[in-house]
């Protein structure tokens, strides 16, 4: 298993395409590799951790947000935010980060969360096929 991260292409110029015509890159590992020092089964475990835990703070960050629980999205935003960076998701960050320090004055909120969410998704399922 650890072989297909050894021999995956981690930084690609490769995109997916989402059901709305938007475009997004692989996830990057660059950032899990250079900490991992080699560590294959350290890799593993952080996407394995990611892979579990990160549904529920997606759920969480929408639930929050319908609610209008502005303290309980940037806590959780707050959490996922290293998480992305860590297992290379990217294109989610701005929004991410903009969901982090402005929630409270988005206008579309509920877009931006959807958008991240759908990015996640994707990029959860890419993270799979990379172990």
């Amino acid at each position: 298993m650890s072989e297909s991260i050894n021999n995956c292409n981690c930084k690609s110029d490769k995109t997916n395409e989402l059901s709305d015509n938007l475009n997004y890159p692989l996830p990057d590992l660059t950032y899990l590799r250079e900490m991992a020092e080699g560590d294959e089964l350290f890799i593993k475990d952080i996407i394995n951790y990611f892979l579990k835990n990160c549904p529920g703070m997606l759920t969480l960050m929408r639930e929050s947000a319908l609610a209008g629980d502005f303290e309980k999205l940037y806590f959780t935003v707050h959490k996922l935010l290293p998480q992305l960076k860590f297992v290379g998701i990217l294109e989610a960050v701005p929004d991410v980060e903009k969901i982090k320090n402005e929630s409270k004055h988005i206008s579309d909120l509920s877009v931006v969360i959807e958008r991240v969410i759908k990015i996640v998704n994707y990029g959860m399922e890419d993270l799979k096929k990379m172990i």
